[in-house]
């Protein structure tokens, strides 16, 4: 069926300013301190994969089967062009996250007007979220970016029958699959919104039949890698009850919503002071709900034209679905909790917050109402560029890499960060020779023949094991030998021993 409400040609230029102005400041707020932390656990893993070759890379991602293999892959290719580096990897996600930013405005101006569409891409613009996740070389900056693409895609469509946009859908919802797993969730979503709305919008069968066996042949090569198999035979895929999860409660659907509202003020990885749930339930949460109006109120018969209620349920089923789908397979699959996994949501959730904006009757309200959640945002973020929350491989082995002699010996604990340890030497020390690490008995044994002992000690605080190993190791190091330098830097301690006697 015809769409009246699809995009008529292009706006005299000058309006364009407006929207270029939003993606400018979120580039600006996307490179600002892009290198200021160091690497962390999942970047150096990233990093690290994506330096190999190809044939290297493709079985170590098959093994590790966390995610899907086309960030890894597109991040080969980018050092490839700009050179390897924590700065260089970083710098892909700032791409894909400030192109995000037009993504949003481009399906909001579709759905709502260029009003809300303006608002919306300015939250996104400015949102902790937003920001942090471009800042890392990880897939969810990426993912953030294809699925509004995707949705504006499936509604073009849907609306007007357009081959062109169909097949553009179908490929770009493979690409959302191929980042991550949870794209499928926002797919999902859009499958809903479809079967609900069939008797309005028909897509023919053959165009689904075409879509669905292109996205299964496409996919089948990763399917039948071997990552079905070795998630089966991995802690990673363990099923365990949710109440085994320590970050899972009946209070965290509240913290998701803070966690959209910008309220951790006091810095990434904090618990939020109380009263960012009133303030940000106010700011967002509100204008949120204001937008779910038109769900109460009757569509007018006869409409060829896709009222304001279709497009506010067609946003719900985008923002819920793979939000209540993330919480439910939390409390099965250990590892599968983390609001970063579908970031992607907050596209959705603020063009919900920008539509009851744009309800507000008056213009001084609706400007009030911007300037304030524009200046609560960029106060929460101070905590994004000045508050650590990443482990501080860069400064301990740059002192490592200043102080260290032959016949230095070097123990990692917890055990499990050795690979990480090692890589994230490569990355930051990539002049010096490799980082041998041996175990803890081996240090202490005097036979090892250890003229001095390195410990790293990698201290998560949200790790107790971690802090419990450390200081293990500290104690039996200290049978036969005396600690003579200590530093401590963001999660990462440096302790140096020598044999006693000496």
């Amino acid at each position: 069926m015809p769409d009246s409400r699809v995009p008529k040609p292009g706006p005299p230029r000058a309006w364009w300013a407006l929207p270029s102005a939003i993606v400018t400041l979120g580039l600006a707020l996307r490179l600002y301190h892009l290198n200021y932390e160091s690497v962390w656990f999942d970047e150096i893993f990233s990093l690290s994969v994506s330096r190999q070759t190809i044939g290297e890379m493709y079985p170590a991602l098959v093994k590790d089967f966390v995610h899907p293999p086309l960030h890894y892959f597109l991040l080969h290719f980018w050092f490839k062009l700009v050179g390897f580096g924590p700065y260089q990897g970083r710098l892909l996600s700032v791409v894909f996250g400030t192109l995000a930013i037009a993504a949003t405005y481009l399906l909001g101006e579709y759905l709502f007007g260029r009003r809300a569409a303006s608002v919306a891409a300015l939250l996104l613009a400015v949102s902790q979220l937003g920001v942090m996740y471009s800042q890392e070389a990880r897939p969810y900056a990426l993912l953030l970016f294809l699925v509004p693409c995707c949705s504006y895609l499936f509604l073009l469509a849907l609306r007007t029958g357009r081959a062109g946009p169909w097949w553009g859908f179908v490929c770009t919802a493979i690409l959302v699959v191929y980042t991550h797993y949870y794209g499928a969730f926002a797919i999902a979503a859009l499958l809903v919104f479809a079967a609900l709305y069939h008797k309005r919008y028909r897509i023919p069968v053959s165009r689904w039949i075409g879509g669905v066996a292109l996205a299964l042949a496409l996919y089948l090569p990763w399917l039948s890698s071997g990552i079905i198999d070795e998630w089966l035979h991995s802690h990673k895929g363990f099923m365990v009850p949710s109440t085994d999860l320590p970050n899972l409660r009946w209070w965290t659907f509240l913290t998701y919503f803070n966690t959209f509202n910008n309220g951790r003020t006091l810095g990434l990885l904090t618990s939020f002071p109380w009263w960012t749930f009133p303030l940000g339930g106010v700011l967002f949460s509100m204008p949120a709900l204001l937008a779910l109006g038109p769900l109460v109120q009757e569509s007018p018969d006869g409409s060829s034209e896709p009222s304001l209620r279709e497009n506010v349920w067609f946003v719900v089923f985008l923002f819920l679905i793979p939000l209540a789908a993330a919480l439910a397979l939390a409390g099965m699959i250990s590892q599968a909790y983390g609001v970063r996994l579908i970031v992607f949501v907050i596209v959705p959730y603020y063009l919900l917050v920008a539509c009851g904006i744009s309800r507000l009757g008056h213009v001084a309200l609706r400007a009030t109402v911007v300037a304030v959640c524009l200046g609560y945002s960029v106060y929460a973020l101070r905590a994004n560029y000045f508050v650590p929350y990443k482990e501080d491989y860069r400064g301990a082995y740059a002192y490592l890499a200043q102080g260290h002699q032959t016949g230095d010996c070097l123990v990692v604990m917890p055990r499990y960060e050795e690979r990480q340890a090692r890589w994230a030497w490569a990355i930051y020390e990539d002049s010096q020779p490799s980082l041998a690490t041996i175990s803890i008995d081996r240090a202490a044994s005097r036979d090892e023949g250890c003229s001095r002992v390195w410990l790293i000690s990698v201290v998560h605080q949200l790790t107790p094991f971690a802090i419990q190993q450390s200081k293990a190791a500290r104690q039996i190091l200290e049978r036969d030998h005396v600690r003579t330098d200590a530093r401590h830097y963001f999660w990462i301690d440096l302790d140096l021993y020598v044999p006693k006697g000496r």
